[in-house]
């Protein structure tokens, strides 16, 4: 069996995922404003158990998408005073020669 080509791929079309993505946040967003208003309207201790119980799986998905942005802003300031301690160590610079430096470029 010959296999046939395929057509080629119609490069015209748009990425579906910020439509997905916009549509999810919307989701949300739209569920945490009516616990927010019921809570408001209803600030009993029950109210707020049922309201804990039905927003319970929202958080580990906000506490990934903190995550992400923390751990890399950590990292990045890890390697930066990496980066910087090895440069005094390369040039035999002291804590003093790095701030008057700096100092001085003010």
């Amino acid at each position: 069996m010959i296999p046939t080509p395929r057509p080629p791929h119609d490069n015209n079309e748009e990425d579906p995922t910020p439509a997905v993505w916009g549509f999810i946040l919307t989701l949300f967003f739209f569920k945490l404003i009516v616990v927010g208003i019921v809570f408001w309207n209803m600030q009993t201790f029950e109210s707020g158990v049922i309201l804990a119980s039905t927003l319970w799986y929202y958080f580990p998905p906000i506490v990934l998408l903190v995550a992400g942005p923390a751990i890399f802003y950590f990292r990045l300031r890890k390697a930066r005073a990496r980066r910087a301690e090895l440069q005094r160590a390369e040039w035999m610079l002291g804590e003093q020669d790095v701030t008057s430096a700096a100092e001085q470029r003010r």
